[in-house]
């Protein structure tokens, strides 16, 4: 399976957030005290992007790519016992 890692790691309270996908797959990857955390959804792309075998856009990589940095940072805040504020827009 050919995994595309969307960034380079960020780095939140001290633990390394990869994010990457294959297909409509998409993951996130942390390693937290020497454990690796991951979690993964399905975002499929809409019926024309399906039916014309179109790519995501690059705001629906941008939105699911933040969502899953959000679920990693959840992940490190209830492991560490922390409590992320949200960034306010």
């Amino acid at each position: 399976m050919n995994y595309t890692v969307l960034q380079k790691p960020i780095d939140y309270q001290g633990c390394p957030i990869y994010v990457r996908n294959t297909g409509e797959n998409w993951e996130y990857l942390t390693v937290i005290g020497g454990e690796i955390y991951t979690a993964s959804i399905v975002a499929t792309k809409t019926a024309m992007q399906r039916l014309l075998g179109r790519a995501y856009t690059s705001k629906q990589v941008s939105d699911i790519t933040q969502y899953m940095i959000a679920m990693a940072q959840t992940t490190i805040d209830s492991v560490l016992g922390t409590k992320h504020e949200p960034e306010k827009t």
